[in-house]
C-alpha cells in the first residue's frame, strides 16, 4: 500500500516520518452514562436473583432437613397401638383360624408370603398402624423398609408388627416389630414379656442375658393346654436391622419368639 501524505488517520510529527493518529487510543475508557445505569441494572438484576437461588438452595437443604425431622417425630407421636398378638393363645388355632382372628379383632394386615413358601403350612403377614393404607403400606414393603426416610420408616413402623408362623417341624410362631417408647433394649424385653403375659418366674438361672450376636434376651416357659412350650424374647436397637438416618437412637427391635 502506498503513502499518502494526505490521510487524515496520520499525524504530522514536524520530520520526514508521519504517525498514525492515536486520538481514538486516548479517549477516555468510559461508558456513556446511558450505558452505565444500563449495566448497573443488569448487576443489580443478577445480585437479586443470585440472591433469591442461594435462599432457595439453603432452603432446600436446612428447612428440608428440619421438615423431615419434623414430620418423623410427628408420626412417632401418633396415638396408634400395636395391639400385639397373644402368641401363646393363637399357639392351638390352624392357619386360617389366626387370620380370622385378626380379621374379628379388625385389623388391617398384608400378606408377605405365598404358600409355595410354607409347604408344611404357615405364613408370614404384617399388621398396619390403624392410620396407614394397605396401598400406602404395600408401596412402602415394595420399596424396602430400609430404603425409607426417617418420616415414612416411622409412619410404618410405628403400630405395626410382623408375624410369621412355621409348621415345618415344630410349631415356630415369632412376631418383630420396632419399639420407640421403652428408651432401651431391658426396658424393651420387660415390656414384651409383660405384654404377651409370659411369667419371669419360669425363667431359668441362664435364661437371660446377650447372645452371641448382641441380642439382649430373656427365655422361659408356658403351658398351652397342657402343653409346654418355650418363648424367647430378645432385643436389639433398631440401628443394628435398619440403616435409617434420623430415627431415634433409642428405638429398639423386639423378637418374640414361641415353639413347640
Amino acid at each position: 500500500m502506498l503513502f499518502n501524505p494526505q490521510r487524515n488517520d496520520y499525524v504530522d510529527a514536524g520530520g520526514p516520518v508521519r504517525y498514525l493518529d492515536d486520538t481514538g487510543l486516548k479517549r477516555p475508557l468510559t461508558a456513556p452514562r446511558q450505558q452505565m445505569a444500563a449495566m448497573a441494572a443488569f448487576v443489580l438484576a443478577a445480585a437479586v436473583i443470585g440472591g433469591i437461588l442461594l435462599h432457595s438452595v439453603l432452603d432446600a437443604v436446612n428447612g428440608g432437613a428440619a421438615r423431615a425431622q419434623a414430620s418423623m417425630e410427628e408420626n412417632l407421636a401418633r396415638d396408634v397401638s400395636y395391639d400385639l398378638p397373644a402368641l401363646a393363645a393363637l399357639a392351638s388355632l390352624d392357619d386360617a383360624s389366626i387370620r380370622q382372628t385378626f380379621a374379628d379383632a379388625g385389623y388391617s394386615t398384608v400378606d408377605l408370603s405365598t404358600e409355595e413358601e410354607f409347604p408344611s403350612g404357615g405364613f408370614e403377614l404384617a399388621k398396619l398402624p390403624s392410620d396407614v393404607s394397605t396401598v400406602d403400606a404395600g408401596l412402602m414393603y415394595a420399596q424396602g423398609i430400609a430404603q425409607l426416610s426417617a418420616a415414612d420408616a416411622a409412619r410404618l413402623l410405628k403400630g405395626s408388627w410382623t408375624l410369621t408362623v412355621d409348621r415345618s417341624e415344630a410349631l415356630s410362631m415369632n412376631v418383630r416389630y420396632a419399639d420407640f417408647s421403652s428408651g432401651d433394649v431391658n426396658a424393651a424385653v420387660q415390656a414384651a414379656v409383660a405384654a404377651e403375659g409370659f411369667d419371669p418366674a419360669t425363667v431359668p438361672e441362664d435364661g437371660q442375658g446377650v447372645d452371641e450376636v448382641g441380642n439382649t434376651f430373656m427365655t422361659g416357659t408356658v403351658d398351652v393346654d397342657g402343653s409346654t412350650y418355650t418363648w424367647r424374647v430378645s432385643a436389639i436397637a433398631l440401628s443394628e436391622v435398619y440403616d435409617i438416618s434420623g430415627l431415634p437412637d433409642s428405638a429398639v427391635y423386639v423378637g418374640i419368639r414361641l415353639t413347640a
